[in-house]
């Protein structure tokens, strides 16, 4: 199997890029026609279902990608395949099942009395969570890039489309929540679909062999996984222990990520089956090179984004969310921040050579130390305090998985991961950022204060496009022209 980076990437980004803006657009929809009791109890529901799926799944979700590529004949795939989706299915539906029997739990935890109400969104979301998730790695693998495109866009359209329903018949917050569900499912059989299309020969499997194999290599991932989940929602439940239902609303919004990791999670799909040939060929410092050309581009495109969020906050979030979620402003600020940690998957080399206990370790400390610093940093900083602890716990786990990946490939530290790179384009992000943040105090005075902020911010865009237009076309042509086979 051949494949360019580049090439794949640009089909993968593309279909991001068009599924991510109609995702913006459903967020901003949903937070102006929902009441902030309704948007805090969906993100409830949404934070216990991300906890026991994390909890229960094994991490199976995450070894599609290194099993399928692995696979040496279509025969070995289909056998993985199987007992992948077959193991899948039945552990999502238990975990639906375990989520409904906890709904009294549920309602004390986030005192709450509305989220029995929402039964079925517990039973069969899981389900529909969990199947979805790998059809990425699935139609990458098979190089179906074009239909994962319209798959993604689809979904997207249908997800807007019941909002605006919802809204034009005046329906309630349970009427959106059961289409919302209906869709997902729809959506989920499709997946089957495409896997059996894919497949020659898939049948429901539970090869013990093949199991054991798979459950070696996942669970220690599936561990990572759910102490990563639980550090992401960490924060939230921090909030919600301390704060109210409204008030969660407002954070959920703040901290959430903004799909800007577009390219990032694009050449990670992408990036990985190739780190797992690269290195299976014994050749680490190809693998090195390629990982940190992909970081160069990635970094260079969600710095700008990033720091364009953090000087024109307020203007972001009246656009995104409204108003009413203003007083998030300093927390969405230090989320964006968090965003130049988003520039790659640092742990994609320890997984590519399954180093997976390694990423376990490190996301449990991560965890342990983010658990302190939360309750730390909330009683020294108030409703500010989770998210300080969140950006501080992950900068360091990640140093810690590079110093980690520098031994394993034999790379020296300095080389792992493109530091010269990544601080020149964070400096003159800095230096912009600066300069235009006081060219937008004063220019508010004589235009509207959104508008002169989009402005600014094409302006801010067209100047860092002049200045590393050539060095990261430099860096792409080499992903483009790398042999991979």
């Amino acid at each position: 199997m051949s494949s360019r980076v580049g090439s794949d990437t640009i089909k993968l980004t593309a279909s991001k890029i068009a599924t991510t803006i109609i995702s913006l657009v459903s967020s901003m929809l949903l937070s102006r026609f929902r009441t902030l009791t309704e948007y805090g109890t969906y993100s409830q529901l949404l934070m216990a279902i991300n906890l026991v799926c994390s909890a229960l799944m094994l991490g199976l979700p995450n070894s599609l990608n290194y099993f399928a590529a692995k696979a040496e004949s279509q025969e070995e795939r289909d056998k993985f395949l199987s007992v992948y989706y077959t193991l899948s299915t039945i552990l999502s539906l238990i975990t639906g099942l375990v989520l409904v029997l906890s709904t009294p739990l549920l309602e004390k935890i986030f005192d709450n009395n509305l989220i029995s109400k929402f039964w079925y969104f517990l039973a069969f979301f899981p389900w529909t969570k969990i199947i979805m998730s790998g059809v990425e790695n699935l139609l990458v693998v098979y190089q179906k890039t074009h239909i994962l495109m319209l798959y993604r866009i689809l979904n997207s359209i249908a997800l807007l489309g019941i909002i605006v329903l919802v809204q034009v018949l005046n329906g309630s917050f349970s009427s959106y929540m059961i289409l919302y569900l209906v869709v997902e499912a729809s959506f989920t059989i499709w997946v089957y679909v495409l896997v059996k299309k894919n497949a020659q020969e898939l049948q429901p499997s539970l090869n013990l062999n093949l199991l054991k194999s798979v459950l070696t290599f996942s669970i220690p991932l599936g561990i990572a996984s759910m102490v990563g989940t639980i550090n992401i929602e960490l924060d939230k439940l921090v909030i919600t222990s301390f704060f109210s239902t409204e008030e969660l609303a407002v954070y959920t919004n703040a901290s959430k990520e903004l799909p800007v990791t577009v390219i990032a999670t694009s050449l990670t799909a992408v990036l990985l089956p190739q780190m797992v040939r690269l290195l299976k060929e014994d050749k680490p410092q190809e693998a090195v090179k390629l990982w940190n050309s992909a970081t160069t581009i990635s970094f260079g495109i969600i710095c700008y984004i990033a720091m364009g969020c953090v000087v024109f906050a307020p203007e972001v979030i009246q656009v995104l969310y409204s108003d009413k979620y203003l007083s998030g402003t300093t927390v969405f600020r230090i989320y964006s921040l968090g965003l130049l940690l988003k520039c790659t998957y640092f742990g994609m080399l320890l997984n590519a050579t399954g180093r997976t206990k390694f990423i376990f370790f490190s996301s449990l400390g991560s965890l342990a130390l983010n658990f302190v610093l939360n309750y730390i940093c909330y009683f020294l900083m108030g409703f500010i305090g989770p998210a300080v602890a969140t950006l501080i716990s992950s900068l360091l786990m990640q140093t810690f998985q590079l110093i980690y990946t520098s031994k394993v490939c034999k790379v020296p530290f300095k080389n792992i991961f493109p530091w010269k790179n990544i601080l020149c384009l964070f400096l003159l992000n800095c230096c912009l950022g600066g300069g235009f943040y006081i060219i937008q105090n004063f220019a508010i005075k004589y235009i509207n204060q959104i508008v002169s902020a989009i402005i600014l911010g094409v302006v801010w865009g067209g100047v860092l496009l002049l200045i590393l237009f050539k060095p990261l076309k430099k860096q792409w042509g080499f992903l483009n022209k790398k042999p991979l086979n």
